[in-house]
């Protein structure tokens, strides 16, 4: 117990350090900080559902500069102090696989040879030692994630309890509760810049995750492990609030998901699709016959396809507005299909709700009348909705009512479609009532309902009308066709840079048994790349007792989105005057400064007020510049406002100093450390456009370019190990949903790594290894109360 106690000791020890030196200035981490170590003191079980939550959001390195030392590391220090101080070393503990066990060690002992191999040669600390990517010093910012993956073993398998209960009651809720504020602030960058509904631009989100300003997979990677989760609540037998929360929070997250225009991303939905498909198909499977267990299958499939190329068709006929009405159409004929009908009864219903409509349609006007509040066409359509919803939830004696507002359903998106765009949308209106006529000519035919009107079932279509309702616009826009007409050229292009990847390690034995060491890929590719480039880069100079900053431009073919820029974000004011100055020296080449101030999330600047670009020849000292310039609307908005810093130009570097950005009517400076005394505070850099330098782009890859076989096996015996455990658990039946949700969110993160090299980013590191060891392991089994025997 005294060397838990120690243990904690040394945590709230670095946990002090890492505050003394941090830039905590104008930031409500500290707060947050207070009141998540109060909550571990109170009860430290919580870290279980807190750190998931609040590990993908709360990134502050684009306001810091910081993505060494991160908000991640405080967080992490404090709940490994916490929970060993309170660490219970007598209870009874889950365990893991011997396979799992095993790999658990070969990853330690291949990531603590990896680390040793990254730091050589090992530099003196410097100005740039913790905050350039081909600093050896980046093999620490890699490796902390493993060491924290380790570090929460412990804690991991007192929260969960030996009987798991933790894992749906801590962990999944805490991955939603992260699920959810990363959704929104997807949405928040959406709606801020490119437009909610804008599916034609090229604008790639973020989110909160600033380890994309080079590129990456960082908010794909979180998404597809994160997401399918929400399958454990959707079908979940006896949480009607949980099903209710995930059916709410799952246009969100798939919005989230489809904005990002990932291909991969795409391809993990579809893998976790058709493993949590198998969740309410499960029943059927068990009890129907052999030879028909695989027809209900290939019925929803077949059926899910048919409608999706209906309502893709609807929707490029007739937009959103007809696109809501066939799917609410589809969705009532399908709850319809379900119930008993009776030919007679049906055939009569439809025909008379159908005169009505028509009616209706025929006597009310188009326009909108001066007292109505919708058109005729959705007024109408709401109320049949209204109507069937009633007569749905009563069934048997409201039954023909349910029929006759289906009627009315159908010939009201007739006419809203036709309302939207004319005599164009009559075809496939024609379409969408076959198809919506079809489950209940099938229910006639068969003699007994299509399929059973159950809680699991009706979830099921509902969240499958949220899927096509989320995916259907997206997949018809502009850029997503660009994205998959490319896709060719883009995969040949991958496969040369891993091909050059693989050339960059050293021809020797030692590597390539144990790989090239943690964080090596950036500097390896600055110094070895074949293609010869030279990727623009930064540097903290000091000459004569004063610190500044060295930009040297890249050396490759590149356009404007390709130039590395330094960051700042500056609370400007609209319609405020201001005047920007810096001193530059060019001691080399010619070259051209650029200085913009720009609305930016964090990649693609837009609404930018450039300031002339000069071509400074070589000088022999330093150079003042001033220009003045005028905010307009910069910062109206409430959208992020950045000063950025660029040079171009052949063999071009640029040193520069005391950068500042004054309000002309008080003369308050906007820049944090214009002077650079203290490297990188506050400046953050950005490559938009330009990837490949920083990353490998494949999780397997990069794991043997880092860690060589022994980490890639160790890797593949942890995520087989914890595959068949969760295999063996649905197979049982202990809670099926959960298992199969665990085990897709381990498999879409795998797709993602197919492009991806998503263990260069330290916090979905610790977040997937915390859900991998989670997954994987396993109850303690229960022990029979002892007889007593006579004697």
């Amino acid at each position: 117990m005294m060397c838990v106690r120690l243990l904690s000791v040394a945590f709230f020890g670095g946990l002090i350090l890492a505050l003394s030196v941090y830039p905590l200035h104008d930031s409500w981490l500290s707060a947050i900080l207070l009141g998540y170590g109060a909550l571990l003191w109170w009860r430290p079980v919580l870290w279980l559902m807190a750190l998931p939550a609040l590990l993908p959001v709360l990134d502050l390195a684009p306001h810091t500069g910081w993505f060494f030392l991160e908000e991640i590391d405080l967080l992490l220090l404090l709940t490994a102090g916490v929970c060993y101080w309170h660490f219970d070393t007598s209870g009874m503990r889950p365990v893991f696989p011997p396979l799992f066990r095993f790999s658990l060690w070969l990853l330690a002992g291949a990531c603590g040879i990896a680390l040793w191999r990254g730091l050589q040669p090992l530099p003196p600390i410097d100005a740039n030692s913790f905050n350039n990517y081909l600093s050896p010093y980046n093999a620490l910012r890699v490796g902390k994630a493993w060491f924290w993956s380790y570090v929460l073993l412990a804690p991991l398998k007192q929260a969960l309890g030996p009987d798991l209960a933790g894992l749906r009651r801590w962990l999944i809720p805490g991955m939603l509760t992260g699920l959810l504020l990363v959704s929104a602030a997807a949405i928040w960058e959406r709606w801020q810049f490119p437009g909610l509904l804008n599916f034609s631009s090229d604008y790639r989100i973020t989110a909160p995750f600033s380890a994309m300003h080079t590129g990456g997979a960082a908010l794909d990677g979180y998404l597809a492990m994160s997401f399918p989760l929400l399958a454990a609540w959707l079908f979940c037998k006896q949480r009607p609030a949980r099903q209710a929360a995930a059916l709410l929070m799952l246009p969100l997250a798939l919005y989230a998901g489809l904005a990002t225009f990932s291909r991969g991303l795409y391809g993990a939905y579809a893998l976790a699709a058709s493993i949590v498909a198998g969740i309410p198909l499960m029943g059927a499977l068990r009890t129907a016959p052999l030879r028909r267990r695989w027809r209900a299958p290939l019925i929803v499939v077949a059926a899910a396809a048919l409608a999706t190329c209906v309502l893709g068709v609807v929707f490029e006929s007739s937009g959103y507005r007809g696109l809501g009405a066939a799917l609410a159409l589809l969705t009532a004929a399908l709850i319809l299909s379900a119930l008993p009908l009776r030919p007679l009864v049906l055939a009569s219903s439809l025909i008379c709700g159908a005169v009505v409509a028509g009616g209706l349609a025929w006597l009310l006007p188009v326009g909108e009348p001066p007292v109505a509040i919708l058109k005729s066409p959705y007024l109408l359509f709401l109320v049949s909705l209204a109507a069937f919803a009633l007569a749905a939830c009563r069934q048997r004696p409201l039954l023909p009512l349910a029929m006759l507002a289906l009627a009315g359903l159908s010939v009201n998106a007739v006419w809203i479609a036709y309302h939207h765009a004319g005599a164009a949308t009559l075809a496939p209106s024609a379409g969408l009532l076959l198809t919506a006529m079809s489950p209940l000519a099938f229910n006639v035919v068969r003699q007994r309902p299509l399929w059973r009107l159950r809680r699991g079932s009706l979830t099921a279509l509902l969240t499958c009308t949220m899927v096509l309702a989320t995916a259907v616009p997206v997949y018809n826009g502009y850029f997503v066709a660009e994205r998959f007409a490319s896709t060719g050229s883009d995969l040949s292009a991958r496969l040369r840079h891993w091909n050059n990847a693989i050339s960059l390690m050293d021809d020797d034995l030692g590597t390539a048994m144990l790989g090239a060491g943690l964080g090596k890929f950036p500097s390896l590719y600055f110094w070895r790349n074949q293609q010869h480039e030279v990727p623009a880069g930064y540097r903290y100079l000091d000459r004569d007792g004063n610190r500044f900053l060295r930009l040297s431009a890249g050396e490759y073919s590149a356009g404007y989105g390709e130039l590395l820029r330094l960051l700042q974000i500056v609370p400007i004011e609209s319609a405020t005057s201001y005047l920007l100055a810096l001193d530059v020296w060019n001691g080399g080449p010619p070259a051209f400064l650029q200085v913009n101030v720009c609305e930016r999330q964090l990649l693609y600047p837009q609404g930018c007020i450039p300031l002339p670009m000069r071509r400074l020849p070589h000088a022999p000292h330093w150079q003042r510049y001033q220009f003045p310039l005028s905010s307009g609307a910069l910062g109206q908005a409430g959208r992020r406002v950045q000063l950025e810093i660029a040079v171009e130009g052949e063999h071009a570097a640029l040193d520069i100093d005391n950068v500042s950005l004054r309000n002309l009517d008080n003369q308050h400076d906007l820049v944090r450390n214009g002077t650079f005394s203290d490297a990188n505070n506050y400046w953050f850099f950005s490559s938009d456009r330009h990837h490949l330098p920083w990353h490998l782009k494949n999780l397997g890859l990069n794991l043997y370019f880092e860690m060589g076989w022994p980490g890639l096996l160790a890797y593949v015996g942890l995520l087989s190990s914890a595959a068949a455990e969760l295999l063996r658990r649905a197979r049982e039946d202990t809670d099926a949903a959960q298992a199969l949700a665990l085990l897709a969110a381990l498999g879409a993160f795998q797709v993602v790594g197919l492009f991806d090299s998503l263990f260069d980013v330290p916090r979905i590191t610790v977040l997937f290894m915390l859900l991998l060891c989670a997954a994987a392991l396993r109850p303690v089994p229960s022990i029979p109360p002892a007889v007593s025997t006579p004697c």
